[in-house]
């Protein structure tokens, strides 16, 4: 997950590179402005398919790790972890099937 993270992170820096480049620089054509737009676009469909397919790869994973019997402790490893990692708390209580916290 780490290393799709770090790519997907080098994808964005690139794109906001090109934006600035192109503030400096001027576009030379259309076809350049929609194949802008199209990696733009492709870069956003894949990082919501990623996100998606990395959300369901945990969730598989964790029921496989829930039969373990896991202390309170080594749970908020856990959620710790995928908090590190860019889930938000919503979707930790999802992929870890817990009940709201006070």
């Amino acid at each position: 997950m780490s290393a799709l993270g770090d790519g997907l992170n080098q994808l964005r820096q690139l794109l906001v590179e090109l934006e600035e480049r192109s503030l400096d620089q001027p576009v030379g054509s259309a076809e350049e402005v929609l194949q802008a737009i199209e990696l733009a676009t492709a870069f956003e469909l894949f990082e919501a398919e990623s996100s998606g397919l990395l959300l369901q790869i945990v969730a598989n994973l964790w029921d496989r790790v829930r039969q373990q019997d896991l202390s309170p402790g080594e749970i908020h490893t856990v959620s710790e972890k995928l908090r590190a990692v860019g889930y938000t708390d919503a979707e930790i209580q999802e992929i870890l099937d817990l009940e709201p916290e006070d």
